[in-house]
Formats: C-alpha cells, structure tokens, sequence
C-alpha cells in the first residue's frame, strides 16, 4: 500500500475520475446493463445532487482509487419498492433521520484485501446521524456480500433496482457505525 494513501470525507466529488474508477472497477461486467443504463455518469450525478450527500474518497495522492457515497432517505423514498422476502414490514418504513443509503462503493482491484474500503466505510459512516445505514449488492457479488456479512451487515431481502438487471441483496446495518470486532 501506498504511503500516500488517504480517506478523505467529503460532499465534493469529481463525478468524471470517480467514473473513470468505476469502469476499471467493472471491466468484467461493463457488458450488463447493471453498468450502463443508467451510466455510470448518470448513476452518482444523482447520488451527488441527493439531498444530504456525502462520501469518504480513497485517494493515492492526487489520484481517487475508490469512494463509498450516499444520502440519507427521505421519508417517501422509493428505496424499498419492489423488496421481496421482508420478514418485517416495519423494515420498510421510513421517516427523516432513520437510514443513510450506500448508493456506490468501490475500490480499484489493486487496493483491495488492504482494508480501503472498511476504511472508506468508517469514515463516512463513523459520524452519521442516523439509525441504519443500507446498501444493495448484487446477488453475484459474492465475495463483496462475504465482506459485507463478515462486517455484521443483515440480508433483509431481494429486489432488482431497475428493470433488466440482476437481483440484489438488500443488506442493512445498525448505526453509529462500529467496526466488527
């Protein structure tokens, strides 16, 4: 690991770099339309101009290496539509304050096994207000699903985030974020 490498949270990002990490992130999979449509532009412009936005940036230098961003949900969000295998439908509910959605995370293959992204998450998430955090993964991430369980993150149930991709696996944490011991 470099010693350059840094974790700096922000609402600031540079959508275009962050992008270009995305596609090198994805190579293998730029081929399903998980990755393109919406584009990967298109996908954080809109995390970016959600309401309350933030992220923490994997930085060697100057060069961004991986972000994990997302906005708290509002009360009428649309996150949980279409969420199947809900033992609780009071999972399901929402009001201002109650979950920070993950909406991206990511880290170039070079830096991964080297803890980037437990930091990344640490750092965006060790201050947030409030009471959950949530993310979805695809249901073939397998080792990204692995990582996520290890870090006490719950399987709440499956959705397709929009029409033509690949199931998901809704996850949902406790905050304040502690890291699993």
């Amino acid at each position: 690991m470099s010693s350059d490498l840094r974790v700096v949270r922000t609402d600031r990002v540079d959508v275009d770099a962050l992008a270009d990490v995305y596609r090198k992130v994805h190579a293998a999979e730029l081929h399903l339309v998980d990755h393109t449509d919406p584009s990967p532009e298109q996908r954080l412009q809109w995390t970016v101009e959600a309401p309350g936005f933030a992220a923490a940036v994997a930085l060697d230098g100057d060069r961004p290496i991986g972000t994990v961003m997302g906005c708290p949900l509002p009360a009428e969000t649309l996150w949980w539509r279409d969420l199947t295998s809900v033992s609780d439908p009071a999972l399901v509910r929402e009001w201002d304050g109650r979950t920070f959605a993950v909406c991206e995370a990511f880290v170039l293959p070079e830096y991964r096994r080297q803890q980037v992204g437990v930091r990344m998450f640490s750092d965006l998430l060790a201050s947030r207000p409030e009471e959950r955090v949530t993310l979805a993964v695809a249901d073939t991430n397998t080792a990204v699903w692995r990582a996520l369980r290890m870090l006490k993150w719950e399987h709440v149930g499956d959705l397709i985030p929009f029409p033509g991709w690949r199931p998901h696996q809704m996850l949902v944490r406790p905050l304040p974020w502690r890291p699993a011991s």
